[in-house]
Order: C-alpha cells, then structure tokens, then sequence
C-alpha cells in the first residue's frame, strides 16, 4: 500500500489541486502523508527491534555510511545558519533535508523487513504495479491529449503547487505542461508519456529500479509463462515511449549485465544485434533522427548543454566550498525555494555541493556497500525470491550510480523511497546468509565411512 502510494502521489495531488481546486494548505497537509507514513515506520521497526521481535542483523557497513549520511545533513541543518552563518531559508532547509536525506529513514525501515528480500510476493506486488504504470502511460500517450492533461490540473500542479514555473514549458507550445512531456527530434516536437508521473522524466526515471525488477521477475525462474513474457513486453513498451535516452541505454546496460551473470553471452550478442539493427533502422527511417544523434554525441542538443554549464558550476562550487554550501541550495529544491539554484543535473554534486567532500564521501560509499550486499545475496541466497532482490538491487545500484551523472534521480519520490526500503532488506537478508554460510563452513564435517570397511555383526 505504501508502494502504491509512492506512485500515485502525483497524479492524487493533481487532481485534487488543479481539478478539485481544494485549497493550498489542505493539499500539502495531504501531501505529507508519506513523511508521517515514514515516520510511524521508523516508529514500529524500532519497538520491534528494542522489544526482541524484529530481526538480528549484524552491523553492516551500508549501515556505517548510511548513519553518515544522514547524520552529516542533521549537523547541517542545525549548525549552517547559526554557525556558519549561511543565511538560508529555513524553509529551503528543510525541503533540502526531506529531498535529500529523509527517504533514506526507509533503509532502517528495510534492515527491520528483510522478508521484503524473502518473500515472493514483494516482488509479484512490485511487477504489478510497474505493469500498471506501464499500461497507464501507454493509454494516456495514446488516448489522452495534452488539453486534457491541463484540463485535470497537471500544468496548475507543477506551475502553482510545486513551485517550478521555471521548469514550464511555453503555453502555446507545450501547452504549459512540463518541458521534460516534450522532447526535440529532428526539429520535431515528441510528447512523452507521463503516465501516473505526470511527466517524461517521472515517468522514466523509476524504471532504474522497475526495469532490472521485471527482468528479474520475469526471467530469473525455472520456468517462464507466455502471460509473463507478454506483460514484460508491455513494460518495455513503456520504458520506450518515454523517449529518454538515458533511462534506455542504462536499462540496455542492465539487461547486458543481467545476462552476464545468467550466463547467456549468446543472449547478450543477439541482443546487441538486435539494438544495433533497430539503431541503424531509425538513422534510415526516422526523419531527423541523424541530426538527433549527432548533437547527442556532441553534446550540442540543449539538455547537454544544460548538463554541462550545471556540472562547470557544480565542479566550480565543490572547489570553492569543499565543505559545503547548505541544504537546498541545489536544483529543484532551490528553484522551489525561490532561490538560485548553485548546480543541477547531477546527483554526485547535490550531495557534494550542499554536504561537502564529506556528504560525497558517505554517498558514493552507500551506493558502493549496498551494491556489494546485492551481489553477495544474489550470490548465497537460498530461494529464487533472495537472488531476484539481489540481483534487482545490484543493477539499480549500478543504474543510479550512472543516471546520476546526468540527473538528480532522487526527486523521483517512487525511486527514492522504494530503493533504499528495498535495499535495507537486502543488506538485511545478505548478512543473515553470508553468516550462515561462513558457519556452514566453519562447522566440523562428518567424518565419511571407510567404503573398504566390512560391517560387523
């Protein structure tokens, strides 16, 4: 239910805003129901770990790293005006520490749930939710015109309720809606769908995690049915209409690697052929697509552009201040904020422009331990259900730590808060294991009968 919540949220909020036009404040003490969700989370998964219930889980270092993280970012909260008289908006302190640091509470959620990385069901629930959301996106880019969208509140949620007008595109182009719903190809405006998201980039961005999820599911078993197969198509389907070209080829990237270690190479070689075959089919067919690419790879296409002016600002800003500038004085959350934003488009230097070297340090060491627990699950685990997790959560480890160097994956509350609730009972699931196979190995073996031996009467 909380999943479900994750990923309705926008859409919810949407229409309650822009079509129900119910008022600001009742919206947003609405919208607070997933931190207070979290909160009673935090709240139950801790008296059942002081009352003897929950599970016994060794220290593990993603919990080291994590802790940093998150304590680094209380410091700051506590100390950046006061002390190092940074001068900031309490208001962008704290929409900074609930951007950046508070759905990161789910991982302790996730260390006290570990049946999340054991029981079948959590990932069947997971597959069906992606399957809708896909099904949603391909219905609304089909059948839904953009007059619609605006009509049900989504340009007035964006614009007037979040606080990003900057982030809006022309009314007479894109009809007010988002920028990231429209993508130039060939001097050609495309829509993305949105689906529940209400936007490309939304809707593309938790596939880091839906996308290895689904292959997992899907492929990671003894036996396939058709009915699987065709709804695993129907998510591919809408991983393309998003028509974002990171999440695509991180998506290739896991589904190579995935192969790799079911070892089927001949898998992955039919896959790159196909991919290539496809790639060149569109250089012939598609109008503009040449020109597409080539301003891609040389980075002339406008969100290169972007990127890079954000990454010389980031790279300017972390040399300057290597300690840090502050919670909420990077992307998004400025904009909102109503300040200007120091750096974007890159999740590396969110953490390490406002948290400093040291925020940086505790981030890519989070990604790195969680990573080595998913492989260490896959690995020893004892059920289908333990290696899907863990090979689910490996790859999206390994897609955020790419995505990342080109966007702020985390605004994406669905990616956020399901990864890291999903990654705790992961790291969880992989100590339990790894203990239990290193005293398998320890414990003394039964000494083997002499097969030259008679027996006696």
């Amino acid at each position: 239910m909380f999943a479900w919540g994750l990923v309705m949220h926008s859409l919810v909020m949407a229409l309650l805003f822009g079509l129900l036009q119910l008022p600001e404040g009742t919206v947003r003490a609405i919208a607070a129901w997933k931190e207070i969700g979290l909160a009673l989370l935090v709240l139950t998964v801790f008296v059942r770990s002081i009352t003897g219930r929950g599970p016994t889980s060794p220290i593990a270092w993603p919990d080291i790293w994590v802790s940093g993280l998150i304590l680094t970012a209380i410091l700051f909260l506590l100390t950046e005006n006061l002390w190092l008289r940074f001068d900031i908006p309490a208001a962008a302190e704290y929409m900074g520490f609930r951007d950046s640091i508070y759905f990161m509470f789910l991982y302790f959620v996730g260390r006290g749930m570990p049946e999340l990385a054991s029981d079948e069901k959590t990932m069947r629930r997971l597959f069906y939710l992606v399957l809708f959301t896909c099904v949603v996106g391909a219905l609304e880019r089909f059948f839904v015109s953009p007059e619609i969208l605006v009509a049900i509140g989504v340009a007035s949620y964006f614009q007037d309720f979040l606080g990003v007008a900057a982030l809006m595109s022309d009314s007479d182009v894109g009809f007010g809606l988002p920028q990231n719903y429209w993508t130039g190809i060939g001097g050609h405006l495309v829509r993305r769908a949105g689906s529940v998201y209400l936007s490309g980039q939304g809707f593309a961005i938790p596939f880091l995690v839906f996308f290895p999820l689904a292959t997992s599911w899907v492929f990671l078993r003894v036996k396939r049915s058709p009915m699987a197969v065709i709804a695993y198509l129907l998510i591919n389907l809408g991983l393309l209409l998003t028509v974002t070209r990171a999440a695509m080829v991180i998506a290739f990237v896991q589904l190579v690697l995935f192969l790799a270690l079911m070892h089927r190479p001949e898998w992955a070689v039919a896959g790159l052929a196909l991919a290539t075959a496809m790639f060149l089919a569109a250089l012939l067919v598609v109008p503009g697509f040449p020109t597409f690419v080539w301003y891609t790879l040389s980075l002339q296409e406008s969100s290169s552009i972007s990127h890079a002016n954000d990454w010389v600002n980031g790279l300017a800003a972390l040399a300057q201040n290597p300690w840090g500038t502050g919670l909420g004085t990077t992307d998004q959350t400025a904009l909102r904020a109503g300040l200007k934003h120091i750096t974007g488009d890159n999740l590396y230097f969110k953490y390490g422009v406002e948290l400093g070297l040291t925020g940086l340090l505790f981030f890519v060491m989070t990604l790195a331990t969680i990573g080595n627990s998913a492989m260490r699950l896959y690995r020893h685990g004892k059920t289908l259900a333990e290696q899907r997790m863990g090979m689910t959560i490996w790859l999206a480890t390994i897609g955020i730590a790419i995505n990342g160097i080109s966007t702020v994956a985390f605004n994406s509350i669905t990616l956020g808060w399901i990864f890291f609730w999903l990654a705790g009972a992961t790291v969880t699931m992989s100590e339990l294991r790894a203990r239990a196979t290193v005293e398998a190995e320890r414990a003394p073996s039964a000494p083997s009968p002499n097969p030259l031996t008679l027996p006696t009467a």
